[in-house]
């Protein structure tokens, strides 16, 4: 089943808000002890990267102040930054 670039952006914006919500009051260690938290933020990543590559050229175009090609090396550095504080 082929997804529209509209439901490719939505599983966007759910995974950024999961990270959000689960990052708040979220300290490192307690982060780095939690094997469930962290697979669970590589996993929602991971759906950010997949979903950014299939939205379409249409809807890219249409949008060029939102620079897509960094919206998964944004969601790493956020992650790692948070993983290293």
């Amino acid at each position: 089943m082929q997804h529209s670039s509209l439901e490719y952006v939505r599983h966007i914006l759910d995974e950024t808000e999961y990270l959000a919500s689960q990052s708040k009051d979220l300290d490192k260690e307690r982060f780095l002890k939690d094997d469930t938290l962290k697979r669970a933020f590589v996993r929602s990543v991971e759906i950010i990267g997949e979903a950014s590559k299939k939205i379409s050229g249409e809807l890219k175009d249409r949008y060029p102040a939102i620079e897509w090609r960094s919206i998964l090396h944004q969601q790493m550095s956020e992650l790692l930054a948070k993983e290293n504080r």
